[in-house]
């Protein structure tokens, strides 16, 4: 691994260019990167397909299932740090390895499991009121998976006073609050805007090859949340480069990469 040679560029970005290089880093690495996704996401489908079937007949008032499209959004809003944990673990090792190896990312993901299911399942959705730690978990610290994930501190600090999660969560995040609203913003404007586009461009294209456009029961439980899924692995490549980003902007850390690698070039002469 070399810290001072990362395969994308550390720089700052406006959140333009950050949505455009998601772009060209899912190009980059499509196959592995969807590997990585599936991993998650496929587990995720199918306990939403189980959990949500007795919902899928249309309501009487409506014509469509709203209920079931309300109750799978709130399970994929719920799932998304899991589910793309193990995609952000691999771009997390893609930066600075040609090949990262499968076995390290499981490794990491066993490692960071702890951590992700107390701050991302009992803090979000159990032992607080869901829509307010949604919201600040999202909105005001949009990259705590990326710090338990990547950063890899402590639950808690010892007698030292070492840097928790929570505590490195709070340093990076502050001072940015409303920065990063608006930049959670605008991905959801972006993910909307996506998830609607991919939805009916798949009922289009199979409408087109079968010439059957009714709205049937496979638009909602099978277009629409793997439409769905596909926005979210976008988005979890825009937020990846965006905590890059931000790492950047408060700590110099193009800086910290360089003095680290130095560092290690010179353990190596002298050893």
């Amino acid at each position: 691994m070399q810290l001072d040679h990362s395969r994308i560029a550390t720089r700052q970005r406006s959140y333009d260019d950050v949505l455009d290089l998601a772009l060209r880093v899912i190009r980059t690495y499509p196959l592995p990167l969807a590997a990585a996704l599936a991993v998650g996401v496929l587990p995720a489908m199918l306990l939403n397909a189980w959990l949500l079937a007795d919902y899928l007949e249309p309501d009487f008032e409506l014509g469509f299932p709203a209920t079931y499209l309300w109750y799978m959004f709130l399970l994929v809003l719920w799932e998304i740090p899991l589910a793309t944990a193990p995609a952000t673990l691999y771009l997390g090792q893609a930066v600075f390895l040609d090949r990262p190896r499968a076995a390290k990312v499981a490794e990491s993901f066993w490692k960071s499991l702890p951590q992700l299911f107390f701050y991302q399942v009992v803090i979000r959705a159990v032992l607080l009121l869901p829509f307010i730690t949604w919201f600040f978990l999202f909105a005001a610290w949009p990259y705590l998976n990326e710090v338990i994930l990547l950063e890899r501190n402590p639950l808690r600090g010892g007698r030292h006073g070492q840097m928790t999660t929570y505590r490195r969560a709070k340093v990076l995040h502050g001072g940015y609050v409303s920065d990063l609203f608006f930049r959670w913003l605008g991905a959801a404007a972006v993910g909307a805007l996506l998830f609607l586009s991919l939805w009916l461009s798949l009922w289009t294209a199979v409408g087109a090859l079968l010439d059957q456009w009714e709205w049937t029961t496979a638009v909602y439980a099978i277009y629409c949340p793997l439409a769905l899924w596909i926005t979210v692995g976008y988005l979890t490549v825009v937020r990846f480069l965006a905590y890059l980003d931000l790492r950047i902007r408060r700590e110099g850390w193009e800086v910290e990469l360089l003095m680290r690698a130095e560092e290690d070039r010179l353990v190596r002469q002298l050893t």
